[in-house]
């Protein structure tokens, strides 16, 4: 009998994976599916959606938020347990649902803000329903699946799959909205395999299918991007040969280069943006950040409502694409779209979150649990220095947002196996029925 019973837990956690690819390919792709974010699927198609293409999109939108509401009912207990990981995380989503009432489009607001909610739900889902080696090959076999598809389209149905926008065509979009979307997603992926690297002929492959597509994309932020994160890489795998004492001080020496490289780029960016072959404005953005700016000065408190601002030629966004000339979507800044949208409460909920997340961080580091952490390190990195220039947090169907709610799970369970371990140095993790080891390898 408990053979039968270990064979049936066996085939649920494995259909409950196939789920997990399914939306989290959902998450990647949202924004290319008219009716769920139909400016950027009609920004991606150049044509307008047809009846069927929204029919589709919410249809799908339907399916995957009755998806996420029966995956929380089935484990409702064990994400009751570990409601302590959100913290800070669990406000923003909160936060979000609360601007409907000064949001000036609430209908919108709660539209979107409730997807939102359940994109966080879905983050706590897997960050502690599996372990990290699990995660890392779900989310892996998520990005071969687009990764393919995306060769496909752009080789068999250019019409779709490439890049139609002036100064960019030719480029690799995929099912994704835009070049740069897809290049992002390709070094997320190159981020997971590092994260868990065991050379063999499968991983190679994967690896190189990603760095065609990254490289087919044509996005150089992400090419900036892929180079960070190798270096980030690197520095991680040497403070691994170290001690505790040593490995202390490689980490803030690496900080505060961090920090000075940081403003070294800022002083001496016209050079480098010179050098990538891009204006100094950064295809217009510095104009588009002055705008926001603006924005923001009139509501800096509680903002304009989550997904409230940009409404086209209404509303304050009316003003901004007056001022620019040209249509835009967000802020080209994630955290300038946060403090847009949810105002400096809600920027001050996530800066808490974020930082509480380096803090933790940091102890496991310390500590000499490298190997466990080069996901959460990674994802964390990626989304500070994507963010700069594009939103890629404050989205109410971004897989980004996913990722980053399942990593802060993961570092606290982390940090609370590590008290309990320092507590008592005899303990195991079945001790305590609520939390998983969290090996990665």
């Amino acid at each position: 009998m408990p053979r039968d019973n270990g064979l049936s837990n066996l085939q649920r956690i494995g259909l409950e994976e196939v789920l997990c690819v399914g939306l989290l390919g959902f998450f990647a792709m949202q924004g290319s599916i008219p009716g769920i974010a139909p400016n950027q699927a009609n920004e991606m198609t150049n044509t307008a959606a047809t009846g069927l293409m929204k029919a589709v999109g919410i249809g799908s939108q339907v399916l995957v938020n009755g998806a996420i509401c029966a995956l929380t009912l089935f484990h409702i207990r064990r994400l009751r347990r570990f409601l302590f990981a959100l913290q800070w995380t669990a406000l923003v989503a909160v936060f979000a649902i609360c601007s409907t009432l000064w949001s000036q489009d609430a209908a919108t607001t709660i539209r979107r803000a409730v997807p939102f909610v359940l994109a966080t739900l879905f983050g706590l889902y897997f960050g502690s329903r599996f372990r990290i080696r699990q995660q890392l090959s779900v989310f892996t076999g998520m990005m071969v699946v687009m990764a393919v598809a995306t060769v496909i389209l752009a080789v068999f149905m250019p019409s779709i799959g490439l890049e139609a926008s002036r100064g960019h065509f030719g480029n690799w979009q995929g099912v994704f909205t835009q070049k740069n979307a897809c290049g992002r997603a390709m070094v997320f992926s190159t981020a997971a395999l590092l994260s868990g690297w065991r050379m063999s002929v499968a991983r190679l492959t994967c690896f190189l299918l990603f760095l065609l597509v990254l490289i087919m994309s044509g996005s150089r932020g992400a090419w900036v991007i892929e180079g960070l994160l190798f270096a980030c890489y690197g520095m991680l795998r040497i403070c691994e040969r170290f001690d505790s004492a040593s490995r202390t001080l490689l980490l803030l020496g690496s900080m505060i280069a961090a920090a000075m490289t940081a403003t070294a780029a800022w002083i001496y960016f016209p050079l480098i943006a010179d050098i990538l072959g891009r204006d100094p404005t950064l295809s217009g953005r510095t104009a588009i950040w002055q705008q926001v700016w603006a924005a923001i000065l009139k509501h800096p408190l509680l903002g304009y409502g989550f997904s409230a601002f940009w409404q086209g030629m209404k509303g304050e966004s009316y003003n901004v694409i007056v001022a620019l000339r040209f249509v835009i979507f967000h802020a080209h800044n994630g955290f300038l779209e946060i403090w847009l949208e949810l105002g400096a409460v809600g920027l001050a909920l996530f800066s808490l979150s974020f930082l509480r997340a380096w803090r933790r961080l940091y102890s496991i580091l310390r500590s000499g649990m490298i190997g466990r952490a080069f996901w959460m390190v990674f994802v964390l990195f990626l989304l500070m220095a994507y963010d700069l220039d594009e939103n890629t947090l404050l989205t109410f169907n971004g897989l980004y947002w996913v990722l980053y709610v399942s990593v802060i799970v993961n570092i606290e369970i982390m940090a609370f196996e590590q008290a309990c371990t320092r507590k008592r140095p005899a303990f195991h993790s079945n001790e305590v029925d609520f939390v998983p080891a969290h090996a990665v390898v």
